[in-house]
């Protein structure tokens, strides 16, 4: 069962925006229900649409996930949608983000645009883990395999590129930006905490899998006891909102307990 989450941001102008999350690939039509039942202004989804890793770099990953296509399909006529990428896109190809964007989609691979209905701008952070894996291939163009197995674990900090966030964060206006990951607000570069960007979306900590007590258990990036893996928290310049997601990815026998799949809203308010 999903359920709903509703955060009243005070924001000087008035926009309901949908965030959703950690679908990977799993059945998205009771998400879609609720969606059309809260009717938002506008849909952020922060990445890990897809399930797992490709093996095989190069081949699109797309064409093996069957519920992301009719799931971003029923977003786009319920309220314009906008996508940006998680660590679960680390090696998607070029073909890959054209079937996204066919569903009438905005992907915002590291770049912003200015959204017309609610006049917000909104940009889109793409995971570190992407970043890395496009750095290396420019690096190994003669097909070297990816050490994923190493760089793919809480030791090797991946960085995201950011240089773009400078001129995005000058712009005037509501700034919101889609980042897969909350530890990106403060716990490791980029430290978007510092960043004049007024609400930043995030996923990626699954609610911390397990919850005892109102305590998650574990995130990655966390590790033991997070703290960033759910609800609103507020900086010197702006505001986090982090999803619990949608789905369990978590290998068996690790179940999902007292976190229930979410739909989250951000009520924005003059």
């Amino acid at each position: 069962m999903i359920r709903t989450r509703v955060w009243r941001i005070r924001a000087g102008l008035s926009c309901r925006i949908a965030l959703l999350s950690d679908l990977h690939n799993a059945d998205g039509t009771e998400a879609l229900q609720r969606l059309a039942q809260l009717r938002p202004d506008l849909i952020a989804v922060t990445g890990d649409l897809f399930l797992g890793y490709h093996a095989l770099e190069g081949d699109d990953l797309l064409r093996t996930q069957h519920n992301i296509l009719p799931f971003l399909e029923g977003c786009v006529k319920l309220a314009p949608t906008y996508i940006s990428l998680g660590n679960h896109e680390w090696v998607v190809s070029a073909s890959d983000l054209e079937g996204l964007a066919s569903t009438g989609a905005v992907i915002l691979d590291n770049r912003w645009v200015r959204e017309r209905t609610c006049g917000v701008l909104i940009g889109g952070l793409t995971s570190g883990m992407l970043t890395d894996f496009r750095r290396f291939r420019k690096k190994h163009a003669d097909g070297e395999p990816y050490p994923h197995e190493i760089r793919h674990t809480d030791a090797y900090i991946l960085r995201p590129r950011t240089k773009w966030l400078d001129r995005f964060e000058r712009q005037q206006g509501y700034k919101v930006l889609l980042c897969h990951h909350p530890e990106y607000w403060c716990l490791q570069e980029p430290m978007l905490i510092d960043r004049r960007i007024d609400l930043v979306l995030a996923g990626h900590a699954h609610g911390g899998q397990i919850r005892l007590f109102g305590q998650a258990l574990y995130a990655p990036g966390q590790g033991v006891l997070p703290r960033y893996t759910g609800g609103l928290f507020t900086g010197p310049h702006g505001r986090l909102l982090i999803s619990r997601g949608l789905s369990n990815t978590a290998p068996p026998p690790i179940p999902r307990l007292f976190n229930p799949p979410e739909v989250v809203l951000a009520d924005l308010h003059p």
